[in-house]
């Protein structure tokens, strides 16, 4: 696998996965020419002897005046002693009528606490989510509370959210967000990143070929189907058809649990609602996560050994379940993913090769062996990851941000790509091996742009500490810009020759201008570091600005000094002039 290098500006990027009944948090410290590292808060109040389980429960604990008072787990074994109203599964709420219809029987959503709106809820589960990440970036960190201050103000968010959410559904974030720190990301898409990490995804995915996604998690069942149009220099998506989202998730399972218990326990003293509760939580805990369709009961221990009823199977405290009952708590809400999933499938007339299966419900063995079972028949093949401790879209959407990043490639001798062109390979100032040039995509082929929407790209300068700086700014920064007619971009940038000229550019590229930069107002921002090799070098970082859905594309340079950003135009010099 390549190490890719990150090229830019020194941050944080959050990675946030609120789920129905649990969240997660990822995080990655992109530093200039490192390699990121996508991690997860493993660690959460109320959970200290829970060793390395990224979940969290998505709840909130009010106070009788509507004030926060608890958090997760905490609030959850009430550790406060307040008795005040929980708020859970709050994403229900937010979901469109569109999906709710969806579900073959309603779901009864819990109601909030009286004066606190959805808004206000949300709100406190992402404030405290976000100040214990940080705070646990700052204790996991080497040197944390130095890196934290130096970045604290460049931390980027990602949330994932269901792909059936539209604008009404994203406006979620504490008061007015700024575009820049906060971007969203479909659940779908970015477990996609995560599944690829976790499952050999360069053995089985193909450029042109067609796959599902089912994200199966607390409260909707997402199904896309995608056509993977590049893999290289970064990964590239295309919806085939319209997704489908259905209200199917394991709320479901445990909705048809209770409404089963009560009916078997209908003429048993059992029936009290404290011994639902008590059957309900070591039933959504264990039982549900365990339960993979053999003929085998299912014990569920409640209660006190003293607790009887023969009649209902019953005894010492523990309630036996056959495995025909188990199975019919899940079996509307494994009808309802088949059906979604066989309307995704006909829309894209059966072209679909493989199923990813992701999200915390798709950890189910009986739900996987359902559903590995019919793809069988379909001849598809079935691919499930096996990590309970995480949650796909949290750590994914850290990737999927990742992948949106320039990266310049470091050598990587067991790349075929690399070995090939070995003797190309150079050691920059940094000390650092790299090799290149790499085609680097500013803009797609039959990509739509917005005339006002700028994109950036960040890029950096290193030069040998012998060298004279002063002369080396006060010469144009030339940065030549070429197009490729083919769907996807090459790798390299030209052909195998050694020679790097517009006559030995790879087939199907060309030069079409060359943008031309001032780098002498620079020198200000301009650092002296010590690179792998103990020598020291400079080194410049900088933005390019740039706008493609003008009459013609314009250029403008960035970069921050003393932590104020300054511009200055870049002139773009049409290929016909050079």
């Amino acid at each position: 696998m390549t190490a890719d290098l990150y090229i830019g500006e020194e941050k944080v990027v959050f990675g946030f996965d609120i789920g129905t009944t649990q969240t997660a948090v990822s995080y990655v410290h992109l530093q200039d020419s490192a390699s990121p590292h996508v991690r997860l808060v493993t660690k959460w109040p109320g959970q200290e002897d829970v060793s390395g389980d990224c979940k969290l429960p998505t709840l909130v604990r009010y106070s009788e005046h509507g004030q926060p008072i608890s958090y997760g787990a905490v609030a959850l074994e009430n550790a406060s002693g307040e008795n005040g109203p929980l708020a859970k599964w709050f994403k229900l709420h937010l979901h469109p009528a569109s999906v709710k219809t969806n579900a073959g029987a309603a779901l009864e959503i819990p109601s909030l606490p009286h004066g606190v709106t959805l808004k206000q809820v949300y709100t406190h589960w992402l404030q405290y989510i976000y100040a214990h990440a940080t705070s646990f970036f700052r204790e996991q960190s080497l040197d944390g509370p130095t890196i934290w201050d130096r970045v604290k103000d460049r931390v980027e968010i990602i949330l994932a959210i269901p792909n059936g959410w539209d604008l009404s559904q994203q406006d979620i974030s504490p008061g007015r967000h700024d575009p820049k720190r906060l971007m969203f990301v479909s659940e779908a898409e970015a477990s996609v990143h995560y599944g690829l990490l976790h499952t050999d995804g360069d053995r089985w995915l193909k450029p042109g070929m067609k796959f599902c996604v089912l994200d199966a998690g607390g409260s909707t069942v997402d199904t896309t189907l995608y056509k993977c149009a590049a893999i290289t220099p970064k990964l590239e998506l295309e919806e085939v058809t319209a997704s489908d989202c259905v209200q199917a998730g394991s709320v479901f399972v445990d909705r048809d649990a209770e409404k089963m218990l009560r009916l078997k326990l209908a003429n048993s003293k059992f029936a009290d609602d404290e011994y639902i509760k008590e059957m309900m939580t070591v039933f959504e805990r264990k039982t549900k996560r365990k339960f993979d369709g053999s003929p085998d009961a299912s014990v569920i221990a409640f209660g006190r050994a003293r607790d009887n009823d023969p009649s209902v199977n019953i005894s010492k405290g523990r309630i036996a379940l056959t495995s025909e009952e188990v199975a019919m708590t899940f079996q509307n809400a494994i009808f309802d993913i088949g059906e979604s999933f066989q309307h995704v499938l006909e829309r894209a007339k059966g072209e679909c090769e493989s199923l990813l299966l992701v999200g915390g419900f798709s950890e189910s063995p009986h739900l996987r062996k359902v559903l590995r079972e019919k793809n069988d028949q379909r001849g598809m093949r079935t691919i499930s990851i096996d990590d309970g401790t995480k949650k796909a879209a949290a750590e994914g959407a850290a990737l999927w941000y990742l992948r949106q990043t320039v990266l310049s490639a470091k050598f990587d001798s067991d790349d075929e790509r690399h070995k090939e062109r070995a003797s190309d390979a150079y050691v920059n100032p940094d000390g650092v091996k790299q090799i290149g040039p790499c085609f680097d995509v500013w803009c797609k082929k039959h990509q739509i742009i917005r005339a006002a929407e700028p994109r950036v790209f960040h890029y950096s300068q290193r030069w040998p500490h012998t060298w004279d700086i002063d002369e080396r700014l006060k010469r144009p920064y030339l940065v030549p810009v070429y197009a490729s007619d083919e769907m996807e971009a090459p790798y390299f940038l030209f052909d195998r020759s050694g020679r790097s000229t517009d006559k030995h550019l790879v087939q199907g590229v060309r030069r079409v201008c060359t943008i031309s930069a001032d780098m002498s107002a620079l020198r200000g921002s301009m650092t002296l570091l010590t690179g792998t090799t103990g020598e020291k070098y400079y080194r410049v970082a900088f933005s390019a600005r740039l706008y493609f859905g003008q009459t013609a594309l314009s250029a403008e340079l960035c970069w921050k000094e003393n932590g104020v950003e300054k511009r200055t135009g870049m002139q773009v010099i049409p290929d016909s002039f050079l």
